[in-house]
């Protein structure tokens, strides 16, 4: 019998060929949503709720849920069985999902709303089951189910809408394979990173893969040629001084000694021969397409095409990528998995000065980074992407999860004005650790919408004059990241020995708008990072990348869609080792202090975790000053209560307001103090 997190939430069965996991949710009332209008249609919206709708599809919101089941669980099926629900009213017009556009596509592609005429002619209420997908696959050994559960039934022919208050989902499986033992550092490390994101973390140790002791016990993989060498000799040598233990290895012998169809598949094979005998948690591709193979993928959505590299391909090492045995890699059809069973750096260069510059920067960061505020500023640019949507949105919902205490800084785009685009590149000049792009982009760099238009480019890189203050670049920018073809801006960040950056995680192909005005799934992506990083005990920027990326995967639709397309083509250019300064590290959630700071506040897990709605838990907190202030935040951001703090120890927290109980739903914890701040997160289940 698998050990509950909470009695009331999870109920499993267990038995030598099947089991099954009750999750009991409840969704509040109307007035835990926002109607709106939007063209001629009705909205309904609501914090942390997506819309999950394809193309002329009623645009309903849904949440989406993930639990961790046992390694050796297979078939899985996931029902529900609605148990209360309330009619809200008839004569609704809910808008139908419009047909997704690459941020891009800027003003030259309008907006396309058509619905969906088997739905909106038909007398029969949408959607038919409360589960409108589910995704099953495994992430380092632990078996993960993901669900997407909309709530809300729409009957066109009426225009009623029904709002299930109470729903109780039921995941069911069957005794599968045996599970493919994992190293112990590896099942560690993979249980970290769930406890933030699944519903069930006190499930995680039990439903953990069988733990071996690998042959040879190697944490960390860097591959490279023979003639970068000498460099990436320091480079191991530095890792395993700080206690990973680290090899080298030649793409040379790799191809000579693999099997595979291409170079690429030959790569892949070995990494996985190293994950399954030696433990390897992270892979550095250390060279650009022309050191190292990539793997290229076809993508597609609605009808815009291209040809991209994808090092998730040496990351989800699940199945082959090829179930269809075509030869044409990671297509839907091909039995993907998508979920990280190792995290994948790639560095860019080309040539031995560029490799020694990687290596010298990378060493520095972790190392001897310099002193200064510039470890605790972000600098976030928002340029104007569509019609009455800008990226103000994305950067805002990144700057709330960011450490308190930072300096944020923000150039944001506005159709009445010309203010800011020359700031954030004197402000990244003096350094900057966090920085973010959300702009148009191609390949030669992320562009404002209006003149000046230069946003972040490759010849504004090829000048920066940040010198060692270099820190973590991401965007939702098209192109910017696609280094098969020619020096793209992430190259340009990284070649510039007097400046730039020390991780780029950009784009290869398109990033994709959200049912305006909800974000993206490129935007979410962004989100999720920062979150992993300063929220969730997630501050390995490999690690964090990851899992950024992971927690999408339940969104996919099982064909192309935007979500398959933004999963594929954002890629790191990093060491995925890199701790991040000022981030997170550890069970509780310690951040790595920024040198000449004081002693950070500590919040310890809260008890319980899920907790009821209504309820009072129980948040170990110690700070340093004389007061501090426990919060706590919903995932779009929004504060929900705030306690101040006169003493350290357990704060007590009773999830009510004056609006109610707290609904259902994930939210994040934050403890601040004059000194900076640390978080958490919480579940909360069956508010009204």
């Amino acid at each position: 019998m698998l050990r509950l997190s909470l009695p009331a939430l999870f109920v499993f069965v267990s038995g030598a060929i099947a089991g099954s996991m009750t999750v009991p949710l409840d969704f509040g009332s109307r007035d835990d949503f926002r109607f709106a209008s939007y063209d001629r249609y009705d909205r309904i919206e609501g914090p942390g709720w997506t819309c999950f709708s394809e193309p002329g599809e009623p645009l309903l919101p849904a949440k989406v849920y993930t639990v961790v089941v046992p390694a050796t669980a297979g078939r899985v099926t996931v029902t529900a069985s609605v148990l209360q629900s309330v009619s809200i009213g008839d004569g609704y017009s809910i808008q139908p999902a419009a047909v997704p556009r690459p941020f891009s596509a800027q003003e030259t592609t309008p907006e396309v709303i058509i619905p969906d005429p088997s739905i909106y002619e038909s007398n029969a209420p949408w959607p038919s089951d409360p589960v409108v997908s589910y995704h099953d696959g495994d992430r380092t050994g632990f078996r993960l189910v993901g669900f997407v559960l909309c709530p809300w039934t729409y009957d066109p022919a009426t225009g009623e809408l029904v709002l299930d208050t109470s729903v109780e989902v039921t995941v069911s499986w069957e005794d599968g394979s045996a599970a493919h033992p994992r190293s112990q550092s590896q099942v560690d490390a993979a249980a970290r990173d769930l406890q933030g994101w699944v519903m069930n973390p006190c499930d995680i140790a039990a439903c953990g893969p069988p733990v071996t002791t690998p042959l040879a016990a190697v944490d960390y993989l860097v591959i490279t040629s023979n003639d970068y060498a000498d460099s990436f000799a320091q480079f191991v040598a530095f890792k395993n001084g700080t206690g990973l233990s680290t090899e080298l290895a030649y793409i040379s012998d790799i191809l000579a000694a693999t099997p595979g169809y291409d170079d690429a598949e030959k790569l892949r094979n070995y990494i996985i021969g190293r994950y399954d005998n030696d433990g390897v948690q992270f892979v550095l591709l250390a060279g650009d397409q022309t050191v190292v193979p990539a793997r290229s993928v076809y993508l597609e959505c609605e009808g815009w095409t291209d040809t991209a590299p994808a090092d998730l391909y040496f990351s989800d090492l699940d199945g082959t990528w090829d179930a269809s045995g075509d030869h044409s890699y990671g297509q839907p059809e091909d039995d993907l998995d998508l979920y990280s069973d190792v995290a994948v750096g790639r560095a860019l260069f080309g040539t031995p000065e560029q490799a020694a510059l990687f290596v010298e920067r990378s060493i520095m960061y972790q190392s001897s980074p310099p002193a200064g505020d510039w470890q605790t500023r972000a600098m976030l640019c928002g340029a104007g992407l569509f019609t009455g949507y800008t990226g103000g949105k994305v950067c805002d919902s990144i700057a709330v999860r960011l450490p308190s205490s930072w300096e944020i800084d923000k150039a944001y785009e506005a159709p009445s004005t010309q203010d800011g685009f020359t700031t954030p590149v004197d402000i990244i000049n003096s350094g900057t650790n966090w920085v973010h792009y959300a702009g148009h982009g191609n390949t030669q760099g992320v562009y404002w919408q209006n003149y000046p238009y230069d946003m972040m480019t490759n010849s504004i890189a090829q000048g920066l004059v940040n010198g060692d203050k270099v820190g973590f670049h991401s965007s939702i920018g098209c192109h910017p990241g696609a280094f098969h073809s020619g020096e793209c801006c992430a190259e340009a960040l990284w070649h510039n020995a007097g400046g730039g950056a020390v991780s780029v995680m950009f784009n290869t192909s398109y990033g994709w708008e959200g049912y305006l005005p909800e974000m993206g799934v490129s935007e979410w992506m962004c989100v999720y990072l920062t979150e992993e990083v300063f929220q969730l005990s997630n501050g390995i920027i490999g690690s964090a990348f990851a899992t950024a990326k992971d927690r999408r995967v339940p969104l996919w639709s099982g064909g192309r869609d935007r979500e398959l397309y933004c999963i594929m083509d954002w890629n790191a250019f990093h060491d995925p080792t890199l701790p991040v300064i000022g981030g997170s590290t550890g069970i509780g959630g310690q951040e790595t202090t920024p040198q000449g700071t004081g002693p950070k506040p500590i919040l310890g897990l809260p008890v319980p975790n899920p907790a009821v709605a209504g309820a009072t838990v129980r948040v170990p907190s110690w700070f340093a000053g004389q007061s501090a202030t426990l919060e706590i935040y919903d995932l779009s951001g929004r504060l929900v209560l705030s306690n101040d703090l006169i003493s350290p120890g357990d704060a007590q927290l009773t999830l009510a307001g004056a609006g109610g109980t707290i609904p259902s739903g994930v939210y994040l914890l934050r403890l601040s103090d004059s000194s900076g701040s640390d978080t958490g997160r919480l579940v909360v289940a069956g508010g009204r």
